[in-house]
């Protein structure tokens, strides 16, 4: 018999838009959490209706928001926050995205519901946090990773290639509601959790910003390609090929299937950057694929994203593929299970028996034509 899932019987409550907040939750269902969307009933989720488009649906919501249910609620009403008050008297997670103070207009903040439900762990995501001199201004990621010194540790600056604030903000919040399920088993209590996104995307630049602190700004900034056993040279057909044998015994490995031992004792000189380059401006990327991939000498090929599920690793664990459907799936890092991943909700489809568990169909009609709920778009 398969084991349950760690989260299985956790219902979570999930009032964000776009992509953190979607992250943070798919992680949560992979977990075996049941996670059901509060979308509001003039435009729902944007990310919904972000191209590109498969059957008129973002792609990328359907991606991030699978196995999920819907429930379209108008929290900017009285009687909708009067719904959401009693969805939380049998949840055990809250988790928002708006900036601060937005939540107390929606009678959605962590006083009201708490108050309600003392037992419930409530995570907000924003991007600055709940405080500080940044807390009510605007941003996103690249704001976020220019403030948090990784585009500075770059040699020229420029958008990364991925949202490294976000999707870090994600795995801060399912740490952080994960840690809060736990500690609500010793001590009978919820919590709340402030997350920040800007703070989520510091460990990443937390190498660089040690050593250039500690070594000066002159440092060799050895992770981010000031050092040559550690970037991006380009092959003779044009392809960019990873290299990063730091530790000299990658680097050996690397010298020998190169046929190169006088290059031994050179594995710091800043000088053999030159020499780097016109040896790997020697072969084809295949070529070096050929060669030094089985060197073990920390090799790899740059993967573009649209190729990324089409790598025998990535397809041996499952990690990535699209579906018959042609949706994209990506499945969390961290796995209790191998199910199949299962399709995004269209707008407020299981608004009526998401709230069969607490209203009667008499009382449900009435919130039904009062308009506080619904389906998106009806």
């Amino acid at each position: 018999m398969t084991p349950p899932l760690p989260l299985q019987g956790v219902t979570v409550l999930d009032l964000t838009r776009l992509l953190p907040g979607a992250i943070c939750t798919l992680f949560l269902v992979d977990m075996g959490a049941t996670v059901i969307k509060i979308e509001d009933p003039t435009a729902g989720d944007y990310a919904r209706w972000t191209p590109p488009l498969i059957d008129g649906l973002g792609a990328f919501f359907r991606a991030s928001n699978r196995d999920k249910q819907s429930v379209v609620l108008d929290l900017k009403r009285a009687e909708g926050q009067a719904v959401l008050h009693r969805l939380v008297t049998t949840a055990d997670v809250v988790v928002e995205g708006f900036r601060p103070h937005v939540t107390a207009r929606l009678g959605a903040d962590y006083a009201t519901l708490s108050a309600i439900n003392p037992r419930l762990v409530y995570a907000s995501l924003s991007g600055w946090g709940q405080t500080g001199d940044y807390a009510e201004m605007s941003g996103h990621d690249l704001n976020y990773v220019a403030l948090g010194g990784l585009l500075g540790a770059m040699r020229t600056p420029q958008p990364l290639g991925g949202q490294v604030a976000d999707v870090g903000g994600a795995y801060a919040g399912a740490l952080g509601i994960a840690a809060g399920l736990f500690a609500r088993e010793r001590t009978g209590s919820g919590t709340y959790l402030d997350i920040a996104l800007f703070e989520a995307a510091l460990p990443f630049a937390m190498y660089e910003w040690v050593e250039r602190v500690v070594a000066g700004a002159d440092s060799p900034k050895s992770l981010t390609g000031g050092m040559p056993f550690y970037d991006v040279y380009t092959s003779a057909d044009g392809q960019p090929l990873a290299f990063a044998p730091i530790e000299p015994k990658f680097w050996a490995n690397f010298c020998a299937a190169v046929a190169r031992p006088d290059w031994l004792a050179r594995h710091a000189d800043p000088t053999i950057r030159a020499e780097l380059t016109a040896l790997f401006a020697s072969k084809t990327a295949a070529e070096w694929d050929a060669l030094l991939t089985p060197a073990e000498c920390c090799f790899s090929l740059v993967t573009p994203p649209e190729r990324l599920s089409d790598n025998p690793h990535v397809r041996a664990r499952d990690v990535a593929g699209v579906g018959a459907d042609g949706v994209p799936y990506l499945r969390s890092p961290v796995r209790f299970g191998a199910s199949q991943p299962g399709q995004a909700p269209q707008w407020g489809e299981h608004t009526r028996s998401v709230l069969a568990q607490h209203y009667s169909t008499e009382e449900l009609d009435a919130l039904f034509a009062s308009g506080v709920v619904g389906r998106g778009g009806a």
